[in-house]
């Protein structure tokens, strides 16, 4: 009984075994396609970024030259020309309202060529980010100017600046637009490139300001990673409800007043681009959750179908069902080598005239004997004790705890049970028994000392029978 309770607990772990390995190679996998899905969507996000930022610094320096042009049609305006000569700021203040709103300028000034300031919309322009606009618009004008200049102003506003020269017919004033590169902007190229945009200057003392912002995160989250604001730098940026992937990337081919670096910041949303892969993952869960399942099944089958079969002839007698000799063996062996056994009882039970009944009456009923005597002795012992065959006519038992006087009251019931008349085939067949007992640790210390007691014993005991006269 305790070896086929073994047996089974092996067949479990065997199971349970193949089981474990066959969820984590599907878990893995599982695994390993969904980072493989976020990788491609990384490396494809990437590349996006990358080409926005090249297409944003281009319609940046394309807008440039068209405000540039839109600059040169206001200096070439007759009205304005005339009311410079006439000297009347109030029209002039008008004209320049009028063309910045339509070039949707944020701010106009218009300066004599010393940088005397004429007039300014809005009329109540600060005076400090007067004359570094001026300055500023002067330094853009010169022919090896980067094409856009960008101005941080003393108010805090970062300007892109546009500059001409207004001749009557020789110069006599200079002409500067500014355009605010703020959160308008910012949208704007969002629905042109379907990126989100920050941007971001960094003043002559090192402090980053921002200016223009898509995303749903506020600046002190935008400036958690310092290192991270760099020039080419990609990164990952957790929104409240969005995890985006970035890139910085520090505006070239401009000149910037008053700010050491201009800071482009693109991005898009990791999530949103994810949700086109999440269909597939929730299949390939479902998948898993239904793979497991069949595993499970099939590896059932097979230990009950494979495992079992295969255990049998080397762990069962097939005839009586009983443990064989080698579980028997290593079953002794193993309660020698528990610590906790105290002692136990080695009992060795032979069939006595087996063989002549089996030449007279045939092998069937030999057969017969076998398992009715098996039977009989399983149904003696407890569920503890381990019964086995060990050969053709020899049983033996395993019986935790037994001392020799027990052992001795149990032999002469199992003599006595085993030794009724079997019928068969309308016979009654009927074999002596004789028994050999030994008692762990007094008679031995290892299974061949313990089985050869009680081996002796049980021939001791079959030849004082045979001797005797009936």
């Amino acid at each position: 009984m305790r070896s086929s309770r073994h047996i089974k607990t092996q067949e479990r772990g065997i199971i349970l075994l193949l089981l474990v390995a066959l969820l984590s190679v599907q878990v893995v996998i599982y695994l390993v396609s969904t980072r493989s899905n976020r990788s491609i969507v990384e490396d494809t996000l990437s590349n996006n970024l990358q080409t926005s930022s090249q297409v944003v610094e281009a319609l940046l320096e394309l807008r440039q030259r068209q405000l540039t042009q839109g600059a040169a049609v206001l200096a070439a305006d007759y009205a304005l020309k005339e009311a410079i000569a006439a000297g009347e700021r109030a029209t002039i203040e008008s004209i320049l309202a009028n063309h910045g709103k339509r070039l949707d300028a944020d701010i106009v000034l218009l300066n004599t060529l010393d940088r005397q300031l004429i007039a300014s919309v809005p009329r109540e322009l600060q005076q400090a980010d007067i004359t570094p606009l001026l300055k500023a618009a002067a330094q853009s004008s010169k022919p090896e100017a980067p094409p856009v200049s960008l101005l941080l102003s003393q108010s805090g506003v970062l300007y892109q600046l546009i500059h001409s020269v207004v001749s009557m017919p020789t110069p006599e004033a200079e002409l500067t637009l500014g355009f605010a590169i703020d959160d308008e902007l910012a949208q704007a190229l969002k629905q042109v490139t379907d990126t989100d945009w920050v941007f971001l200057s960094r003043g002559q003392n090192g402090a980053w300001q921002l200016h223009g912002n898509t995303l749903n995160s506020s600046f002190e989250r935008l400036l958690g990673n310092p290192a991270a604001l760099v020039d080419g730098a990609e990164w990952t940026l957790q929104g409240e409800h969005d995890e985006y992937l970035m890139r910085s990337v520090a505006l070239s081919n401009f000149n910037t007043q008053q700010a050491s670096e201009v800071l482009l910041i693109a991005g898009k949303s990791l999530s949103r681009n994810m949700a086109a892969h999440e269909p597939i993952e929730a299949l390939q869960r479902y998948l898993l959750l239904a793979s497991l399942g069949l595993s499970a099944l099939v590896v059932l089958l097979i230990g009950r179908q494979l495992l079992r079969p295969s255990n049998t002839p080397a762990h069962q007698d097939p005839l009586t069902e009983l443990p064989n000799r080698r579980v028997f063996d290593h079953s002794v062996a193993s309660a020698l080598a528990n610590k906790r056994t105290a002692s136990f009882a080695l009992m060795m039970i032979d069939l006595d005239h087996f063989r002549q009944l089996n030449d007279r009456f045939g092998h069937a009923a030999g057969d017969e004997v076998l398992r009715v005597s098996a039977r009989r002795l399983r149904g003696l012992l407890r569920s503890i004790d381990m019964p086995a065959r060990l050969g053709s006519d020899k049983f033996a038992a395993l019986l935790p705890g037994l001392d020799r006087a027990t052992a001795i009251r149990l032999g002469q019931r199992i003599e006595d049970e085993l030794g009724e008349p079997i019928a068969f085939d309308g016979q009654a067949l009927q074999v002596g028994i004789s028994i050999g007992i030994a008692i762990a640790p007094e008679d031995g210390t290892t299974a061949s000392e313990l089985l050869g007691m009680a081996d002796a014993e049980m021939h001791a005991e079959q030849t004082q029978r045979e001797n005797t006269p009936v």
